[in-house]
């Protein structure tokens, strides 16, 4: 009788160690998802704020863009747009952010179109040390039709995908035609853009290395000095000034197209923006696209 208790017991006891146990368990697993819940609720916040953040970034560019067509027609390097945000703080970090002339590069689109912007960008593919048998592929890619453009186009004969047949939307597409190389893209790069229509290049605003592509024997320190001292007010005033013989066809000293660029920092986690804007005549701008994320 004695032993049986002695059993009931030690059986209760165990019981109630497995209670304690179990409940133990409970307690800590509630506490565990409450700490992740309060942590992903703080980091949907900072995404939050930063994205407002990172969106009011955009509007000042738009602003910007708004007041620098009223106040003048030409764009230049010297305007207050250019000279972008430096590091401003913000609650939980800091905010920064430029804008970039887009016509300041080389248009991929504006192929097709001009015979003058082919031979343009043959120019700047030879002064980079880039092999050009790719750019019959790449006209392929970008026009309408299906017909080879020999030595070297390409329509049908991918392997994973299809010829595009329209103007590209970005210049990563670049990776897909025929021929592109890595190497060969990121040699481009900072020199091409692919904007929605064919757009003209701001002499005010092109680098060394296009500039060099125009086809003119004029000395590169000398368009720079020129331009540094005095932006030019027309096509007419560029060639007159360098004293240079070149097509006028694609050139100009105005810019439509922009994109600005903006980061947010919020403690370890820093959001960056790059929306791609356009202004016309009258100084209104628009969102054509827009990339927003944690990097």
């Amino acid at each position: 009788m004695l032993s049986s208790r002695r059993k009931q017991r030690g059986l209760a006891l165990l019981m109630a160690l497995m209670i304690v146990v179990i409940a133990t368990t409970i307690a800590v697993s509630i506490i565990y998802e409450e700490k992740f819940t309060i942590r992903k609720t703080g980091h949907i916040y900072r995404m939050d704020r930063a994205n407002l953040y990172a969106v009011g970034l955009e509007d000042w560019a738009r602003i910007y863009l708004r007041e620098d067509r009223q106040d003048s027609t030409v764009d230049s390097l010297d305007e207050s747009w250019a000279s972008g945000i430096p590091g401003l703080p913000i609650e939980g970090g800091y905010l920064n952010g430029y804008l970039e002339d887009e016509q300041a590069k080389f248009n991929l689109n504006s192929l097709v179109i001009s015979e003058v912007a082919l031979k343009r960008f043959e120019r700047l593919c030879d002064n980079l040390g880039v092999e050009g048998n790719f750019i019959p592929a790449l006209m392929d890619w970008i026009d309408e039709d299906f017909d080879i453009r020999y030595p070297d186009g390409m329509e049908e004969n991918y392997e994973s995908y299809r010829v595009a047949n329209r103007e590209m939307a970005d210049i990563s597409e670049l990776l897909l035609v025929h021929n592109v190389t890595p190497e060969i893209y990121d040699k481009l790069k900072p020199y091409i853009t692919a904007l929605p229509t064919p757009t003209t290049l701001n002499v005010n605003t092109m680098s060394e290395v296009i500039f060099q592509s125009l086809g003119s024997e004029g000395e590169v320190s000398k368009f720079i000095e020129e331009r540094d001292d005095n932006p030019y007010d027309s096509i007419a005033d560029f060639i007159e000034r360098l004293q240079i013989p070149l097509e006028e066809e694609g050139l100009s000293v105005d810019t439509k197209f922009f994109r600005a660029h903006g980061q947010v920092v919020q403690g370890e986690q820093v959001f960056k923006l790059t929306s791609l804007l356009y202004r016309d005549d009258k100084g209104n701008t628009i969102v054509l696209n827009r990339t927003l994320g944690q990097f």
